[in-house]
């Protein structure tokens, strides 16, 4: 391991399960702990630039993280990280307002896999309805609505977790799909755990609302996304001439499946 680095560097550089605003938050957290060391914060930053690049949420942060290492004012550093962490708590907050005024009744959401957005949204909306239900799908290969599962339990939710092959039993039931994103396209088509597409398209057959909750940084310049193949290990280790195994982790979901949006 690099000098410069350190085990809460790599943990956060190397974490597979945690959506992309989530990893964000636990950078700039990262970044408090050691903005007095500008050396090591500009290794930081530099490897975060490295191997965070397929994250569209993380560019324009650390371009000006950047700025700031680069001029190696101390004082504007931590400035910067402050008034980040209490803009990105408000935009939580709005985004709740919002989809609590689409579904001012509403009980049970089927969501899949893990996103901070959804958990600091839906431990909003508990504290407004102790009835919310949340039904999240495991999400093979990694499992991460089982992380997801218990961040929400800690928090006092009921949760009902499932496998995503069980997801048609359950949308006829539900009052609406909620789901992250990764990267939201300029054509508003958006990029997503795999089983996002499937989980929409049931909805549309069921006429179910299926919503999107992402913040602002989600947004890209651009209407192409190009899928990319992850560790085939993930879901299978076993080899044999004759079997191939894919492993995409991210998908595209148009936006004629999408109800709407939602932003802060």
């Amino acid at each position: 391991m690099n000098k410069l680095s350190d085990l809460k560097l790599e943990k956060i550089l190397n974490d597979k399960t945690s959506g992309s605003s989530e990893i964000l938050l636990s950078l700039n957290k990262y970044f408090l702990s050691i903005c007095n060391n500008t050396r090591k914060l500009k290794y930081a930053v530099s490897e975060s630039q490295k191997k965070l690049k397929h994250f569209a949420v993380t560019d324009s942060y650390l371009s000006k993280m950047k700025k700031y290492v680069e001029r190696g004012d101390v004082d504007s550093i931590n400035d910067f990280l402050f008034r980040f962490e209490n803009a990105e708590n408000r935009k939580y907050q709005i985004i709740f307002e919002k989809i609590l005024r689409k579904l001012p009744a509403a009980n049970n959401i089927i969501t899949l896999s893990k996103s901070g957005t959804l958990i600091k949204v839906f431990k909003l909306w508990h504290r407004e309805n102790k009835n919310l239900n949340v039904i999240i799908m495991e999400s093979r290969p990694g499992n991460e609505g089982r992380l997801m599962a218990k961040e929400l339990l800690r928090a006092g939710l009921k949760v009902q977790l499932i496998t995503d092959a069980m997801m048609s039993l359950y949308v006829p039931e539900i009052d609406a799909a909620i789901v992250g994103a990764d990267i939201i396209l300029k054509n508003k088509n958006v990029v997503n755990k795999t089983g996002s597409k499937a989980l929409a398209v049931l909805c549309k057959y069921y006429k179910k609302p299926f919503y999107v909750l992402a913040t602002k940084s989600k947004f890209v310049n651009r209407s192409k996304y190009k899928l990319k193949e992850d560790e085939c290990n993930n879901i299978w280790d076993y080899k044999h001439p004759n079997l191939k195994i894919k492993n995409f982790p991210f998908e595209e979901i148009e936006k004629k499946f999408i109800t709407s949006i939602i932003t802060e």
